[in-house]
C-alpha cells in the first residue's frame, strides 16, 4: 500500500510555564499520531528548551483526517506536570510552510502556541516545529491529503477562551475533541522508558462546563482575508525588509491566532474564526479586536497595528433575511477593509486589513440544518414528509424515538400518523423537542398504564422506578462522532448535539448528506429496538460464518481469516426500511418505502456526478483503507466521485485463477457464495418468500432450463472495484432489463422474507459456454448503487476476465 513518510523536527520551545520551586521546568514532548507515538529527551531546568530532535511517522489514507498532537510535560521525580499542547490537522501540513518537502530550503520551522485541555487552563509558551515529507513523495496521496482546491477557508487556532461554547462547537482548540487528562500524581516516567504503554492516556475525561443556550444570541463568522501596505521595516543588513505577519483576534477573554506568513507586506491568510455572541455582549457594545504582528525569531513579536469591529455595527450591517418557506436562510457576508492604527508613522499610504463577516442566529442555523435534512428524505418532493420518511430521517440521526413517540409527534400537531408533516411545522416540532418545550410522553403514558394495573411498590422499588424513568429518556439525535467535522461528541443533550452539527453544516449544507452516506456508527444503533428485532429475526448470533453480526463477517479465502466488513450508515438505514416493508405495512406505506429508496439512490447518484463530489474520494479511501497501488488512473484524473467509484485497475492487478477453461472464475471483487442447487441456496441463504428462478428472470420459458442448476452469488461491497467480468469463455446472448426497487443487498436483507433479488432493478444476460452450457448472468442494483452499465456486446465471443460492465 502507498504511504507517505512525515518527518517532524522538534526544534525548541520558549516562555513555557514554570512548574518547579526554583521557577523552571524540565520539559519534554510526546508526539502522537493515531497509534504511533514518539518522545523527546528531557531538557533540564529551563523554560526555553532546545531539543533539535527528529521523528518519523508513516501516513496511510486512514490517517489523513487525523491530527498530529504534541503535548509538553514537565518531568518530575514522581509523575509529570502538564505544560500545554497543540494540535495540527494533517490536511493542513502542505499549507503551513513554503514546501511540503522536509529537506527543501523553503520549508522552515514554525512556532505553534501551546494551549490547555480546557478553556479555563492558564497556559503560556510556544514550540518551534519543522514539518515535511521525506522519501518518495506520491502525488496522488499528497493530493488526497490536501483535498480539492475548492475547500473552504482554514480555521484560525483558538489559543485561549473561557467560553464553554467553544468546547461545544468545533473551533480549533484541542480541548474540544475529547482529549483526555492525565492524573499527574499517579503517572510516572523514566528516561529509559519509551514503550507504547508509557505514552498512553488513560485518565478520566476533561471536565465540561454546563452550557446555557438561552444567553446565546448567535454565531459571528469572521474571515481574516488579507492585509495590504504593511510598513516597510529594514532587515538587519539593510538590504530588504523583514516582515513575517500574523493576526491575533481577541474577543472578551477569547483569543485566536492565524498562521504566520513569511516575508510579505501584503499577506493573504483566508482563515476563519467563529465567535459566539451573547445578548449581554451586544448590549454592552463589545468589540472584536484585530492586531497584526510581525513574527520575530529572537525577541518578542512586534505589533504592527490594530483595528476593531464593534458588535453593534456588525449587527446593523448584517441585515436579517426573511425566511422563505421550506428554504434554508442564506445570509450574504459583508466584506470590509479596515484601516490599521499603526505603531509606527513611517507609512505614506495607510495599511489596511480586509475582513469578511456574517452573523446568524442559532435558531436559523438549526433551521437550515433541519430543512436540508428533511428535504433529503422527501421522496416525492411535495414539501411534506410522511411517517415513513420521518422515521427514516430520525434513524439517520441515531434517534431513540419509538414508533409510538413518532405517532405522538403527529397527534400533538393535530395530525394523524397517516397525514404528512409540512416542512416548517416539522422544524418547529423538532426545535420544541430539543429545547424542552415539548417532550414526547409516549413512554410516560405507557408507564402510567402499567402502574394502574399494579399496586405501587414501597421503598427501594420506588427508587428503582424513578431511576428507570431517566434511563428511558428518548433522544432526537444520538451520535458518538460528528459525521461532518469528525470530532468526538461527549455531550448527551439533544440541543447541544444539534447545535454542534448545525454549525458544522453551516459552512456547506451539502455535508448534511454525511448523515446518510457517512460510515459512522451512531451510539443508538446497538440498542435500537428495530435493529435488535431484525437481528433476532434473521438468527443473529456470535462472530461466526453463516450467521449475522452487528457488522458483516466474511472469510478471506486466501488466509482463512475472518474479516469484519464496515457497514456504512445508508446500509443500516436500508435495513431499517426493509424491516418496515416486511412488517405488515399498508400498500401505501410499502409504496412510500420503495419510492424513498429510489429517491435517495437517484438523488445521491446525481450528487456523485457533480464535480464537488471529488471531496468525498479522500474520506471514502480513508474509511475503507483502500490500496491505491492498483488503480490505473491517478487520483486527480477523477472529476467526480462516481468516476472513482467505477475506476479501472491496472492489468496486472488481477490474475486469472486457473489456465483451465473448464474452471469458472470469480467475475468481480466480491463476497462469494456458491450452491450446488438453487433449492440448497434457498435453504441456507436466500430467504425470500417469493424467490424462484421464474420470478428472478421474469421469463417462465427461459427459467425452465435452470430449475436443477447451480447458483453462485457475487456481492460487491461499497469499497470494492465496481466493474465486473465474465467467469467463463462464452458467447454473449441477449439482455433483458427489469425495472424494480432499490433495497439493500446486505446479507441481513437477503435473509429476510422480503425477496430482495426479485424486487430490485436488474438485468439478465444469457451466455452460451462450450464448457458450462447455458448460463444466466443477473446484475442486480441496490440502494445507492442502482445504475447498471453493460460494456459487452451481444453476439461477441469473450474470454474469462473480459469486462461485462
Amino acid at each position: 500500500m502507498k504511504t507517505l513518510t512525515l518527518r517532524i523536527g522538534l526544534r525548541e520551545g520558549r516562555n513555557l510555564l514554570a512548574k518547579d520551586r526554583r521557577g523552571t521546568s524540565d520539559p519534554f514532548v510526546i508526539i502522537k499520531l493515531g497509534d504511533q507515538a514518539h518522545r523527546t529527551t528531557v531538557a533540564p531546568k529551563t523554560l526555553n528548551p532546545v531539543w533539535n530532535e527528529e521523528f518519523e511517522f508513516v501516513l496511510t489514507p486512514v490517517l489523513f483526517d487525523a491530527s498530529l498532537q504534541l503535548t509538553v510535560w514537565d518531568k518530575d521525580l514522581i509523575g509529570k506536570d502538564f505544560l500545554g499542547q497543540t494540535t495540527i490537522p494533517l490536511s493542513q501540513l502542505p499549507l503551513l510552510s513554503g514546501s511540503p518537502v522536509y529537506e527543501d530550503t523553503r520549508n522552515e520551522a514554525i512556532w505553534f502556541p501551546l494551549h490547555g485541555r480546557r478553556s479555563k487552563d492558564n497556559i503560556t509558551g510556544e514550540i518551534s516545529i519543522k514539518l515535511g515529507f521525506t522519501g518518495q513523495l506520491d502525488e496522488d496521496l499528497l493530493q488526497m491529503l490536501v483535498g480539492p482546491t475548492e475547500e473552504h477557508a482554514l480555521h484560525a487556532t483558538l489559543v485561549t477562551t473561557d467560553d464553554p461554547a467553544d468546547d461545544l462547537y468545533f473551533n480549533q482548540f484541542s480541548g474540544i475533541d475529547g482529549t483526555q487528562e492525565q492524573d499527574d500524581s499517579r503517572e510516572s516516567y523514566s528516561n529509559e522508558d519509551s514503550s507504547s504503554e508509557s505514552l498512553a492516556d488513560d485518565a478520566p475525561k476533561a471536565e465540561r462546563t454546563s452550557f446555557d443556550h438561552t444567553e446565546q444570541l448567535g454565531l459571528l463568522t469572521v474571515d481574516i482575508v488579507s492585509a495590504s501596505n504593511l510598513p516597510y521595516e529594514p532587515n538587519v543588513t539593510r538590504t530588504s525588509f523583514d516582515c513575517d505577519p500574523f493576526v491575533v483576534i481577541s474577543y472578551g477573554r477569547k483569543t485566536f491566532r492565524t498562521r504566520m506568513l513569511r516575508h510579505t507586506l501584503n499577506p493573504v491568510w483566508n482563515e476563519r474564526v467563529f465567535l459566539h455572541v451573547k445578548h449581554l455582549e451586544l448590549q454592552l457594545g463589545w468589540s472584536v479586536t484585530l492586531s497584526v504582528y510581525d513574527h520575530d525569531k529572537f525577541s518578542n513579536n512586534d505589533c504592527i497595528g490594530t483595528t476593531e469591529l464593534r458588535i453593534p455595527d456588525i449587527m446593523q450591517r448584517c441585515k436579517s433575511v426573511t425566511n422563505n418557506p421550506n428554504m434554508p436562510s442564506i445570509i450574504e457576508p459583508v466584506e470590509e477593509s479596515l484601516t490599521l492604527t499603526l505603531r509606527t508613522r513611517k507609512n505614506v499610504e495607510p495599511a489596511s486589513l480586509r475582513v469578511r463577516y456574517s452573523f446568524t442566529p442559532y435558531k436559523d442555523l438549526r433551521r437550515n440544518f433541519w430543512l436540508t435534512l428533511i428535504k433529503a428524505f422527501d421522496s416525492d418532493s411535495n414539501g411534506r414528509i410522511n411517517k415513513v420518511e420521518l422515521t427514516a430521517m430520525l434513524d439517520s440521526l441515531g434517534s431513540t424515538f419509538s414508533d409510538e413517540s413518532i405517532n405522538m409527534m403527529f397527534i400533538n400537531s393535530g395530525l394523524t400518523p397517516d397525514d404528512e408533516f409540512p416542512f416548517e411545522a416539522l422544524v418547529e416540532v423538532l426545535e420544541n423537542q430539543i429545547t424542552g418545550k415539548i417532550v414526547c410522553q409516549a413512554k410516560a403514558m405507557r408507564r402510567r398504564r402499567i402502574r394502574r394495573r399494579k399496586q405501587p411498590q414501597k421503598g427501594s422499588d420506588t427508587d428503582s422506578s424513578m431511576g428507570s424513568t431517566s434511563a428511558e429518556t428518548e433522544h432526537v439525535i444520538q451520535i458518538r462522532e460528528c459525521p461532518i467535522c469528525r470530532k468526538k461528541i461527549h455531550r448527551k443533550e439533544d440541543l447541544d448535539v444539534v447545535s454542534h452539527v448545525a454549525l458544522c453544516a453551516n459552512e456547506d449544507l451539502g455535508k448534511v448528506d454525511n448523515f446518510v452516506m457517512g460510515g459512522f456508527l451512531t451510539e443508538a444503533y446497538a440498542t435500537r429496538k428495530w435493529y435488535s428485532k431484525i437481528l433476532s429475526y434473521v438468527t443473529y448470533g456470535g462472530y461466526s460464518l453463516g450467521k449475522n453480526n452487528a457488522n458483516i463477517i466474511v472469510q478471506d479465502r486466501a488466509t482463512g481469516q475472518l474479516v469484519e466488513e464496515r457497514m456504512p450508515t445508508y446500509v443500516r438505514l436500508g435495513i431499517r426500511l426493509l424491516y418496515q416493508f416486511r412488517s405488515g405495512r399498508s400498500t401505501v406505506e410499502r409504496r412510500t418505502i420503495k419510492n424513498l429508496l429510489k429517491h435517495l439512490s437517484i438523488k445521491q447518484g446525481r450528487k456523485f456526478d457533480d464535480p464537488s463530489s471529488r471531496r468525498a474520494i479522500k474520506h471514502f479511501v480513508a474509511f475503507h483503507n483502500l490500496s491505491l497501488d492498483e488503480i490505473l488512473d491517478p487520483l486527480d484524473s477523477f472529476q467526480t466521485f462516481n468516476q472513482f467509484f467505477y475506476r479501472k485497475l491496472k492489468p496486472s492487478a488481477r490474475a486469472l485463477a486457473s489456465p483451465d477453461p473448464a474452471v469458472a472464475v470469480s467475475p468481480a471483487d466480491c463476497r462469494l457464495s456458491c450452491f450446488h442447487t438453487i433449492q440448497r441456496a434457498k435453504e441456507l441463504w436466500v430467504k425470500g418468500q417469493r424467490f424462484t428462478v421464474p420470478t428472478l428472470l421474469q421469463d417462465e420459458e427461459a427459467a425452465s432450463a435452470f430449475e436443477d442448476g447451480a447458483m453462485a452469488i457475487f456481492r460487491l461491497a461499497p469499497q470494492d472495484y465496481h466493474r465486473f467480468h465474465f467467469p467463463v469463455d462464452c458467447t454473449v446472448g441477449p439482455t433483458r432489463w427489469i425495472e424494480g426497487s432499490y433495497f439493500t443487498v446486505n446479507p441481513m436483507a437477503i435473509r429476510t422474507p422480503v425477496d430482495v433479488y426479485t424486487e430490485n432493478v436488474r438485468c439478465v444476460t444469457y451466455l452460451t459456454s462450450p464448457q458450462f452450457g447455458r448460463l444466466a448472468y443477473v446484475c442486480i442494483g441496490a440502494m445507492m448503487v442502482g445504475s447498471i452499465v453493460l460494456t459487452s456486446k451481444e453476439g461477441t465471443q469473450v474470454k474469462r476476465m473480459d469486462e461485462h460492465g
